[in-house]
């Protein structure tokens, strides 16, 4: 969702969170770290996101 259809493509916590995304891909960002991203982002473009 967040590389095809993130409704806020601009901004720090939207590339940081691409970026630690990808991070974890090539295994120099962990997931915890990556997750923390993806939360800021979507904080940060009003997404709702539940936790299971």
């Amino acid at each position: 969702m967040l590389f095809k259809n993130w409704p806020v493509t601009s901004g720090s916590p939207f590339f940081m969170a691409m970026e630690a995304c990808a991070g974890t891909v090539e295994g120099i960002v962990t997931e915890g770290e990556a997750q923390s991203a993806f939360l800021a982002a979507a904080f940060d473009a009003r997404v709702v996101v539940r936790i299971a």
